[in-house]
């Protein structure tokens, strides 16, 4: 797949205490895997992967998959495989969103950029790798509404 081309993406809500504009997600996804593939890094999974699957969990779901995967019980904002899945936690981005003052979509977009940024081959194990990933995916999310 070429840089200029987009994956296929699906948006999957498997939770269902929180209402979501999933319209709106899947729409602002696909503008923020443009920007995603313009900063991808050459031999990422990104550049090669026809299509993305979201899928928007509770922390109860995201916690299990953290434990199982990460052996951490604990509740987490964002998880992703390198074969183009992305998991997301609903319930994290509600109380983060509430906590920043943004749309609860917006928190979601980020998580999804977030992900689609680790499939572009960026890291965030120790700060520096961290910090150029917060300022590349704050960079992009702004994007996706200009």
């Amino acid at each position: 797949m070429s840089n200029d081309q987009n994956a296929k993406i699906e948006i999957i809500n498997s939770q269902d205490s929180i209402i979501l504009d999933l319209e709106s997600i899947k729409v602002l996804s696909k503008k923020a895997h443009t920007f995603c593939l313009q900063e991808s890094k050459k031999g990422s999974p990104l550049r090669s992967l026809q299509s993305l699957e979201v899928s928007i969990l509770n922390d109860k779901q995201i916690a299990l998959v953290h434990e199982e995967f990460m052996n951490d019980s604990t509740p987490t904002d964002v998880i992703t495989f390198d074969y183009g899945e992305i998991l997301v936690s609903a319930e994290t981005a509600l109380a983060q969103s509430k906590s920043l003052k943004v749309s609860l979509e917006d928190e979601i977009l980020l998580y999804i950029i977030h992900g689609m940024l680790h499939l572009g081959g960026y890291l965030d194990k120790d700060e520096a790798d961290f910090n150029e990933m917060k300022i590349i995916q704050e960079r992009i999310l702004n994007s996706c509404f200009d």
